[in-house]
């Protein structure tokens, strides 16, 4: 276990400085976006942002993860190998059979976001398995349940052969399970906040409020923002915490590395719009949930021995 943080002398006071640089990056980005793109809706430009400034470091953080724990170039070189090919399954049988595909990424998906954004403080193996159950289901069956058409067409929008049709009363009853799940967290929550007040932590209230999320806004932005400013937040800090580094640029080149895509897909949005919206908007998400499971794997292993928390 690594008790040293990312960087030497780590205090709330440089964790400030980051969010705070971030969240300015974030909003100068937002507002450049708009500018030069005015047909982009304002809260996608905000979602876009969010994923250049969290979303893309979060996963870009895998490579420097590897780095830290091995020993010599051809392992890295070797790890590597083996985290890229872990994606060819999905890049392979994605056109031939899109809609198992989709619930297979669907499966992983969930399941790493409930087990990477539990608490860290909670020792208690049954109330661990609480959470995990009142989070697992929420990130898009609450959507089905709450705005099921909105939810069907971004599906389509994402891959047009996908049909979820003959699942759909397996994704209601999954999300009433786990909202059953919120209620029984949060009342024990409360429960320990009054008989231990002093101590007062209220992270439970989490589970509350990516529900309220997912009920109230669109099904396309209640996903972004919880992506890119709830899970890659919580990940990206618990890495600046737990993974030893001298100086946080460290970092730098493995953000910039899947940065320098960007420009491309930007040129070929301002010739066509309609391109990017379907087309190359797809493959995105295909080559993106490709990159999920090794990064799924990788994060489960890394809290297993205690990399990260």
């Amino acid at each position: 276990m690594l008790d040293k943080p990312l960087v030497t002398g780590f205090k709330i006071a440089t964790l400030t400085k980051i969010a705070t640089s971030v969240a300015v990056l974030v909003f100068v980005s937002t507002l450049s976006f708009s500018y030069f793109f005015p047909q982009l809706d304002f809260r996608l430009s905000l979602l876009i942002t969010g994923l250049i400034f969290l979303g893309m470091p979060h996963g870009a953080m895998d490579v420097y993860i590897l780095s830290q724990q091995l020993k010599s170039k051809k392992q890295m070189l070797l790890a590597l190998a083996v985290y890229i090919c872990t994606t060819l399954p999905i890049l392979i049988l994605w056109p031939l059979y899109p809609s198992a595909c989709f619930l297979f990424f669907l499966s992983y998906s969930l399941v790493h976001f409930a087990d990477s954004d539990m608490q860290d403080r909670i020792s208690s193996k049954k109330l661990r398995i609480i959470e995990f159950l009142a989070r697992v289901n929420l990130p898009f069956c609450l959507p089905f349940i709450f705005h099921q058409n909105e939810t069907l067409e971004l599906v389509k929008w994402i891959h047009p052969n996908v049909d979820l049709l003959a699942a759909k009363n397996v994704f209601l009853v999954l999300g009433y399970f786990s909202l059953s799940f919120v209620v029984v967290h949060t009342c024990l929550g409360v429960l320990r906040l009054v008989r231990n007040f002093k101590d007062a932590d209220v992270a439970f209230f989490e589970p509350v409020v990516i529900c309220a999320l997912f009920i109230f806004i669109n099904p396309l932005y209640a996903l972004g923002i919880y992506f890119c400013f709830i899970h890659s937040i919580k990940h990206v800090v618990n890495v600046l915490y737990k993974v030893k580094v001298q100086f946080p640029l460290k970092i730098l080149p493995y953000w910039l590395v899947p940065l320098a895509g960007l420009p491309i897909l930007f040129f070929i949005y301002s010739n066509n719009v309609e391109l990017l919206g379907q087309r190359i908007f797809q493959y995105i998400f295909i080559i993106l949930s490709s990159l999920a499971l090794p990064h799924a794997l990788l994060i489960r292993y890394a809290k297993s021995k205690f990399i990260i928390n």
